[in-house]
């Protein structure tokens, strides 16, 4: 609140804010705190709350500044991509643009496979390949044919990059790029909700006139973040952004 002068005090590695309370008439609206962590362990802690029939508690725990890169754990991205007819010029162009970036920047220890979807769904292989040179040159040579034709069958898509047989201890993460012009939407979000136990989602939108909705509605359902392109240029940067994301979260104020 802008009319509302906040007063941080640190003692023994706990903050304590005291508003000013000069206009005590005026606390009828939210209060945004924006803080981030200086350490490097994880900090957690416990509130309580003792209700007159039924109690409460709410546990945190919040990641350190900065994640160190050897910290993280192999992971494989499934990349669903759509090269429907809608998808033809521009958005292809920059999905092809974007995923060059994301599939040729993978660790040696991640593993990555693409599902292609249209009317029907192609993959690039049975299971998952290592990113290696000729897996990652394999991937966006398959990637670089594609025109844009067809209809869009996204869920059947969906439900066949989830049933792709994986390894065990790797974090697996589904990466869907779409313009979004799709029906069924509601469909695709039940199942990524009741299938959420198997990999993260995270969606990409891309085109002039990106169907948010789906866009949003899958980064909501797979409590991630919803990345949009809205032109080719933009394409590097949220690659960029979609990794930082994923690979070394920060806490930022």
């Amino acid at each position: 609140c802008p009319s509302h002068q906040v007063f941080p005090h640190w003692q023994n590695g706990v903050a304590q804010l005291t508003l000013d309370d000069s206009k005590p008439f005026e606390g009828n609206r939210d209060f945004i705190v924006r803080y981030r962590l200086a350490g490097d362990q994880i900090a957690s802690g416990l509130l309580l709350f003792q209700g007159g029939d039924e109690n409460f508690f709410l546990y945190m725990a919040q990641p350190p500044q900065r994640v160190a890169a050897e910290a993280v754990p192999p992971r494989e991205y499934i990349f669903v991509v759509d090269v429907s007819g809608s998808m033809d010029g521009f958005p292809l162009n920059t999905s092809k643009r974007l995923l060059r970036n994301l599939i040729g920047k993978l660790r040696p220890t991640d593993l990555f496979n693409v599902v292609l979807f249209a009317g029907d769904s192609t993959v690039l292989s049975p299971q998952s390949l290592p990113a290696n040179q000729a897996n990652i040159a394999k991937a966006i040579g398959l990637i670089e044919q594609q025109r844009g034709a067809g209809g869009t069958e996204l869920l059947p898509a969906v439900q066949q990059a989830m049933s792709l047989p994986r390894q065990e201890g790797i974090s697996r993460s589904l990466l869907l790029v779409t313009d979004g012009f799709v029906g069924g939407e509601q469909g695709v979000f039940d199942y990524i909700k009741t299938n959420l136990n198997k990999c993260s989602v995270f969606s990409f939108g891309i085109g002039t006139s990106v169907n948010r909705y789906l866009i949003e509605g899958v980064a909501h359902e797979g409590l991630a973040e919803p990345f949009i392109v809205t032109e080719e240029s933009e394409a590097e940067g949220v690659a960029d952004k979609f990794r930082e994301y994923v690979e070394s979260p920060v806490l930022t104020d």
